[in-house]
């Protein structure tokens, strides 16, 4: 993968229009604004950070921070993604004489004490003859898992369950692109779009997203899309492949 710096694609522009250095300023804006812009649904600028986790189960969000793409947890040299939790209480609680926040207590209950020497959830060792061989009519499993995380953009944190044990998570998200300068590195095939952003706001249609400059951009924006799709014929045919199942016949 290829890179270029704001300040090589603003001196380039400078170059192509035939205006003088004085102009640079202005137009290293223009192309720092582009890419905020391409930052949201294009470029996706993708940061990856570990990040602790308070006495309370919560965690500070990064400053730049803009939407999440996963939660995860370190496994050696591996991440697992956490799940989302929407009963997640938003209300933090606090001790009355400290006044520092507190986590909730676990109210929750999944019956696995163990009875008679069954280990786990005991009723399902009921239904069995005397072989040890189970005879049917067992209902209401439920998998997954009761940990998880719910994003509180009203406090600028995550907060996890009561139930979770790291000490800290990996959170994968998308930055808002707005802690660029003229050594940001950007994706060369983004050069023409931000060109095309520069043109529409130098343009007296600057506020006009219907003008033939907008228009360009647009359509600048649509071809980088399509440059940065990287699903090849392959990884079709894997995803389709991995979609059938098969289960041995005796």
């Amino acid at each position: 993968m290829i890179f270029s710096t704001l300040d090589t694609i603003t001196r380039r522009y400078l170059l192509e229009k035939g205006l003088p250095i004085h102009w640079y300023l202005e137009i290293l804006v223009h192309s720092s604004s582009a890419i905020r812009e391409l930052s949201f649904d294009t470029l996706k600028i993708v940061n990856s950070v570990r990040l602790p986790v308070s006495s309370y189960g919560s965690v500070d969000l990064p400053q730049d921070f803009v939407d999440d793409l996963a939660v995860c947890v370190a496994v050696g040299d591996s991440i697992s993604q956490i799940p989302k939790q929407d009963r997640i209480n938003p209300i933090r609680i606090h001790e009355n004489l400290t006044g520092e926040f507190t986590p909730y207590t676990t109210t929750q209950s999944d019956g696995s004490q163990d009875f008679a020497a069954f280990p786990g959830i005991w009723n399902w060792y009921w239904n069995v003859n005397s072989y040890g061989e189970p005879t049917g009519r067992l209902f209401g499993s439920s998998g997954g898992t009761a940990q998880g995380y719910k994003l509180l953009k009203e406090r600028r944190q995550i907060q996890l369950t009561d139930n979770f044990k790291n000490s800290n998570i990996v959170l994968l998200y998308i930055s808002d692109g707005q802690r660029a300068d003229n050594a940001t590195q950007v994706e060369t095939m983004a050069q023409q779009a931000i060109q095309a952003w520069c043109d529409w706001k130098r343009s007296p249609n600057a506020a006009i997203k219907d003008s033939y400059e907008a228009a360009t951009f647009y359509n600048e924006k649509r071809l980088l899309r399509g440059r940065l799709n990287d699903l090849t014929k392959t990884d079709i045919l894997n995803i389709i492949r991995n979609s059938y199942t098969g289960a041995p016949k005796s």
